[in-house]
């Protein structure tokens, strides 16, 4: 008998919690319906999130076709937070 540990579906993240953190990373709180996203520059979270579940063609043409965009501008933002002074 195979083991619960063994089955690799176990170890998956929540749905939910990777949408939220994919939807952050394409910033996709820009098109979300929900004003909270807008206001906080961030999915809020929620079933699904909800920008996903109502545009789903706009992450898949994210994830093809301009991911070269979203990583400049990571890496911009993080070169940025390192050239910032620390406050004390």
């Amino acid at each position: 008998m195979i083991d619960d540990e063994d089955l690799p579906l176990f170890d998956m993240p929540d749905f939910d919690d990777t949408l939220i953190r994919l939807s952050n990373l394409l910033r996709a709180h820009r098109l979300c319906r929900r004003r909270t996203c807008r206001w906080h520059e961030g999915c809020q979270g929620g079933f699904g999130p909800p920008c996903y579940l109502q545009q789903r063609h706009l992450f898949a043409d994210a994830v093809r076709c301009e991911l070269d965009e979203y990583r400049a501008y990571w890496y911009e933002q993080r070169r940025r937070a390192k050239a910032r002074p620390a406050s004390t």
